[in-house]
């Protein structure tokens, strides 16, 4: 096995592109919400909160990003019975509420980007249009 591997990873500028195609479509829909962006490690690369945004909703969006990358699956995917465990072993990063997908390139899960502040049908929603400002084909 060789001691490297080659990697992707997300870009401020794909970030800034992701965090604009959310509020863009979270301005269409009418409600304010938080947008993030993390790396494949869920550090932060990008954080909005629109103006008018609740203020809790900054904390629920990041680990929304968080756990779908973690995970490498959208929100929202664990059984109810498996989510207290969850947050335990992700110290409290972990959450089930939908509105975070992770970014996914070439087969790697490079991040994850999440909206939250809307109801959770609409967070899932405007989180897709900021992923789908990527381009990137379909897994």
């Amino acid at each position: 096995m060789a001691d490297f591997a080659a990697t992707h990873r997300i870009t401020h500028e794909a970030s800034l592109k992701m965090l604009q195609a959310g509020v863009a479509k979270a301005n269409e829909i009418g409600v304010k919400v938080s947008l993030a962006v993390v790396d494949a490690s869920g550090q932060m690369i990008a954080f909005l909160m629109m103006d008018g945004a609740r203020f809790f909703s900054g904390r629920t969006t990041i680990k929304k990003a968080i756990t779908s990358a973690s995970q490498r699956l959208p929100t929202g995917y664990a059984p109810e019975e498996r989510v207290l465990s969850m947050q335990i072993r992700m110290d409290g990063d972990f959450t089930n509420v939908l509105g975070g997908f992770p970014v996914t390139m070439q087969g790697q899960v490079i991040g994850g980007v999440a909206a939250g502040g809307a109801k959770e049908e609409e967070d899932a929603i405007i989180a897709k249009a900021a992923l789908d400002a990527l381009g990137l084909p379909k897994a």
